[in-house]
């Protein structure tokens, strides 16, 4: 079974609009959940393609971690102590998709086909996960311990997890734009070629 399914049962006069409401929000949830279905394309047709969730988890990390450096680096330079703090609330949770990502990103490794040229790029790559990971955990566990004030050695380790996950991101697309890991190529005829002007 690839898809949803639902049914209402009663009523059978078709007099009760709050079950005909309730039918036809099950009806569009069930058409867009269902991959190829003649009632139009599904919502998350690129999801029921994905191998594995990794691809899916892993601009969460990259995100939000990247986006706590930015914003703790100017509440230093700018003595914004507020946003500062927002700053941690994104360390904190790019720390949790970072644990997700890399759980994925193992079970990615196992299960997708990849030749010995791709396996030491993947190796790099795993490693700088688990550096990311370590990295933002070891920050988290520094701030939720202390205030951090000032420009000092937390400040630079934020810019090392930045520099990290900049090299992993690298190696990652390098693995699936150059090498297609775990991409089902379409092949596209000249004739067919789509050109933006």
């Amino acid at each position: 079974m690839n898809h949803l399914s639902f049914y209402i049962h009663g009523n059978a006069d078709g007099h009760n609009e709050l079950l005909e409401v309730l039918t036809s929000f099950l009806a569009f949830f069930e058409g867009a959940t269902t991959h190829g279905s003649n009632s139009g394309p599904s919502l998350f047709i690129g999801l029921s393609e994905l191998a594995n969730i990794h691809p899916l988890l892993v601009h969460f990390p990259i995100a939000l971690l990247s986006l706590f450096v930015v914003i703790d680096m100017l509440g230093t330079a700018m003595h914004k102590p507020t946003w500062r703090q927002f700053a941690s609330s994104l360390l904190y949770l790019g720390t949790i998709f970072a644990g997700f990502t890399v759980w994925a990103g193992f079970m990615a490794a196992d299960t997708v086909p990849h030749g010995h040229n791709v396996h030491d790029i993947m190796e790099r790559h795993k490693q700088l996960g688990n550096s990311i990971l370590a990295l933002s955990a070891a920050l988290s566990a520094w701030k939720l311990r202390r205030t951090v004030e000032g420009w000092g050695v937390y400040n630079a380790f934020t810019l090392v997890l930045l520099g990290v996950i900049i090299f992993g991101a690298d190696l990652g697309g390098l693995m699936v734009y150059k090498y297609g890991v775990a991409v089902q190529a379409v092949s596209v005829s000249p004739e067919e070629a789509h050109h933006h002007e």
